[in-house]
Formats: structure tokens, C-alpha cells, sequence
């Protein structure tokens, strides 16, 4: 079975973050409450994943659909409580300027979050997305 293997190294800061490794990349992670807040906490980056996700799939299809589209965004936001240390909830908007028929555009949010790696590893039940076409 092909397959595609993924490796993180985080390396302890000494306090409550971490440098993480990624290939040839390098990243942070750190709170802002209790570290140097010299990264984004990982809830953040968990909504960066989805948000990175989202943009590689809507660019694909856009370039493989041939589609006209002049700017294109994504907001992605999520909310905990503080009783439980868990997403409750995850939405994202695309906000898109394009002369396309809004059912093709439909069509990439469906076809974007079917092939999402991302976003079928958090769940579609736990995400909320919408698109706003832009004029």
C-alpha cells in the first residue's frame, strides 16, 4: 500500500514551548500566558493546518477546474471553553472575488473539504465552512 509518512521533532525551550522541525523548516510553538509567547499555541496551529489545507485543495482545483478567480482568502476560527480542553467548534470562510456561477464554487468547498487531510482528520462534524463570493 502507498502511503505518505509524515515525521515532527519538537525540541523543549526549557519553559512551556517547544522548536519544532518540519523537513527543512523550523517553527515554534509557546503560550502567552505562562511562556515568552514567542509562537503561536498549538490550537492555533492546529487552525493554520486547516487553513493551509483548505488553500492547497482550493488552489488545485481552481488551477485543474481552469477557473477565473482574481483574490481568494480564508479565515478560520475556533472556540474552547476554559472547563474543557478541547475545540468546541471550528469555522472558516472563503472569501473569494470571482465571475464564476456560484455552483462551481460550491463545488470546490465540496471537492476541497472530500480530499482535505486536515480536515477529515479534525472531522466535518466539528467544522463549519461558507463561502462568501465577493463582487
Amino acid at each position: 500500500m502507498d502511503k505518505l509518512e509524515y515525521e515532527i521533532r519538537a525540541e523543549w525551550d526549557g519553559n512551556v514551548g517547544s522548536k519544532i522541525k518540519v523537513r527543512h523548516f523550523e517553527l515554534r510553538t509557546d503560550s502567552n500566558t505562562d511562556g515568552n509567547d514567542s509562537g503561536p499555541l498549538p490550537a492555533e496551529m492546529l487552525l493554520s493546518a486547516l487553513s493551509g489545507c483548505l488553500m492547497i485543495n482550493w488552489g488545485r482545483l481552481i488551477k485543474k477546474m481552469r477557473l477565473k478567480v482574481e483574490k481568494l482568502s480564508i479565515v478560520v476560527s475556533g472556540w474552547r471553553n476554559l472547563q474543557e480542553p478541547q475545540l468546541q467548534e471550528i469555522n472558516y470562510e472563503v472569501h473569494i472575488k470571482t465571475s464564476e456561477p456560484k455552483q462551481k464554487v460550491e463545488r470546490i468547498k465540496e471537492l476541497a473539504e472530500k480530499y482535505g487531510t486536515v480536515f477529515n482528520t479534525i472531522g466535518k462534524e466539528k467544522i463549519k465552512g461558507k463561502v462568501i463570493i465577493l463582487n
